[in-house]
């Protein structure tokens, strides 16, 4: 569900554009293994704040690198590409790291927030992965595929679930990235 704030203003409502903290990149220390035996260099997005920023205003997404975003639990996550640069390929992925649903060549929003369609949350997930643009198709992925990866000790157990205590709980708010 896309969401819009507004501002009262002199009895009358006017959109407000939303303010997204900026979160600087993080180094992509995590490997993960797409079915093909490619591996992709992540940044993970475990936060709120990170998954609310995201890949905002990169301007170039290098080959062989993606961001992985965690959610504290399984749920419907739509995600949007409001301020970003470039268009990614998204995955949404279940507890067991099998793909459920994909979003290819998703292009960037330059609009306004208001005017920014949302992509995926059809399915529940509690992974999302952004490739760069191209990866689905140049990667054969298919839904029902298992994305190969492991979690820093703190963020995972070994069925590949969240520790709760790791990850900040957030509410269904309109978040940059993923909003409910």
């Amino acid at each position: 569900m896309l969401m819009t704030f507004f501002l009262a203003t002199s009895g009358s409502l006017t959109a407000q554009e939303p303010v997204i903290p900026y979160v600087p990149p993080r180094p992509a220390s995590t490997l993960v293994m797409l079915p093909d035996g490619s591996t992709v260099h992540v940044e993970l997005a475990t936060t709120e704040k990170e998954r609310n920023y995201g890949l905002m205003g990169r301007t170039r997404l290098p080959e062989g690198r993606g961001m992985l975003f965690v959610h504290e639990r399984p749920g419907h996550y739509a995600y949007w590409m409001y301020h970003c640069k470039i268009a990614l390929d998204i995955l949404w992925m279940n507890q067991d790291h099998q793909i459920v649903e994909m979003s290819a060549r998703t292009p960037p929003c330059t609009g306004e927030a208001n005017t920014c369609p949302s992509y995926g949350g059809k399915q529940a997930s509690i992974y999302v992965l952004e490739l760069p643009e191209g990866d689905i198709a140049k990667h054969r992925l298919t839904a029902g595929e298992t994305i190969n990866f492991q979690l820093p000790s703190g963020n995972s157990d070994s069925a590949g679930t969240q520790d709760q205590s790791a990850v900040p709980e957030s509410g269904s708010s309109l978040t940059s990235r993923a909003h409910k």
